[in-house]
């Protein structure tokens, strides 16, 4: 969906430590309407001066930055702590299929493959991601699922064989893993948002996972008949994860 340009446009933070690919894209976007460019940066440094100081909808990273291999993904740890609203896109190569599960793990919403697809692509990625959804093509959402179970497999059940889950909790993860935001699981639970917000907090803890996309993912591998396409986007299906 093309984002309406009657609306505020989307405020976009582009990282990377080249200077020449900032003005690139910063450029690329600032022809269109819908975006508009409010900062570019190339270190760690200049990423939290920046959102310190100034509103940003979606950060566009490079997985590496001026401070070395792999500071793209630090910035976006730290981006989350300072300003955890920001939504994280981390732009990866097409040889940089191992950075994939670590890049959400530090906390990015989207990934984007700078070798293999389109500035148009990119444009959808950022509209999608800001809408609150989860950017990233079907092997790449393998390659997640297969490492929340390898890494971290996920218990419904204490030592005793007791759930560890409460009805109403996982109505709550049925609904996270369907896309659904905060408000609209309140709205078809009859609870508030702020219940829902401490039903989410408990049972992140329960489960032994720190958010939103691990809990989609691990319901979603558990649950066949629940589908993470929100839409056919060639070579770039897109899972509803709503946060």
């Amino acid at each position: 969906m093309i984002p309406n340009t009657k609306q505020n446009p989307i405020r976009i933070l582009v990282a990377d430590a080249n200077a020449m690919v900032c003005e690139l894209l910063s450029g690329a976007f600032r022809r269109r309407q819908a975006y508009s460019v409010i900062a570019c940066a190339m270190n760690l440094k200049e990423i939290l001066d920046i959102i310190k100081s100034t509103p940003i909808d979606v950060a566009l990273l490079s997985s590496h930055l001026q401070d070395g291999r792999g500071s793209g993904l630090r910035a976006v740890q730290q981006m989350r702590a300072v300003q955890p609203k920001i939504r994280a896109v981390v732009m990866l190569e097409r040889s940089e299929q191992g950075l994939i599960v670590q890049a959400f793990r530090a906390g990015a919403k989207g990934i984007f493959r700078r070798s293999e697809q389109q500035f148009d692509v990119l444009c959808k990625c950022v509209s999608r991601v800001h809408e609150g959804q989860v950017w990233a093509n079907s092997r790449e959402l393998e390659q997640l699922v297969e490492a929340i179970r390898r890494s971290s497999p996920l218990t419904l059940t204490n030592t005793q064989g007791v759930k560890l889950l409460s009805r109403q909790e996982s109505k709550i993860v049925r609904l996270v893993s369907e896309g659904l935001t905060n408000r609209e699981i309140a709205t078809e639970l009859n609870l508030s948002g702020h219940t829902v917000k401490n039903y989410l907090f408990k049972i992140f803890d329960k489960l032994g996972i720190s958010n939103r996309v691990e809990l989609a993912l691990y319901a979603v591998s558990r649950e066949n008949g629940i589908d993470l396409q929100a839409e056919e986007i060639p070579q770039n299906p897109q899972p509803k994860l709503a946060s």
